[in-house]
């Protein structure tokens, strides 16, 4: 049987049912500390949310079985600060892994992203994952977390193939990524 999946923006409908996939998704990720539906509660609420960042997949049945969000984030050194996103959470319900969703939602964001001008995406992810869809480690570019982690889950993608200003400094998350 065959299944259409419908990528979204998400609706004001979808607010609740993303957040109980967002949790669904990260029951079983033993890395996490199960809190990624509130930090996204949190994100909706700040001034610069940004709902054209927020992605859902439906299925035929208009269930959200899956979610991605991007948020801004600064990247700052001595001289400058640099406006980047943070790709965070990546929801996929585990019925609906290895079918190339979480892919897709990444692609979807990325090309919104890129389509406001954003030219940088950090995200903190299983490397085997990312690495597949083009981001590598951050510090190789000097981007540096402010978190104490293995720099190898630290990654960064360029939007632009050039870029004339390649950023580089610290992260700086807003607050409420706290």
């Amino acid at each position: 049987m065959s299944m259409q999946i419908y990528l979204s923006t998400l609706t004001e409908n979808d607010y609740d049912t993303s957040l109980e996939t967002i949790k669904s998704a990260f029951e079983d990720i033993a890395e996490s500390q199960h809190d990624e539906q509130a930090l996204v509660v949190k994100l909706r609420k700040t001034l610069e949310y940004n709902y054209e960042l927020e992605v859902v997949a439906k299925n035929d049945d208009g269930e959200v079985i899956g979610h991605i969000l991007l948020s801004e984030i600064q990247i700052v050194n001595e001289e400058t600060s640099f406006t980047a996103l943070a790709l965070a959470p990546l929801s996929v319900l585990p019925a609906y892994r290895n079918m190339g969703l979480g892919k897709a939602l990444v692609q979807a964001a990325e090309e919104r992203a890129k389509a406001q001008g954003y030219t940088t995406i950090i995200v903190l992810g299983a490397t085997e994952y990312y690495s597949k869809l083009g981001y590598e480690e951050a510090e190789q570019y000097h981007i540096y977390s402010p978190f104490d982690l293995p720099s190898k889950n630290f990654m960064v993608k360029f939007l632009w193939e050039q870029l004339t200003e390649q950023p580089n400094g610290k992260v700086v998350y807003p607050e409420s990524f706290n």
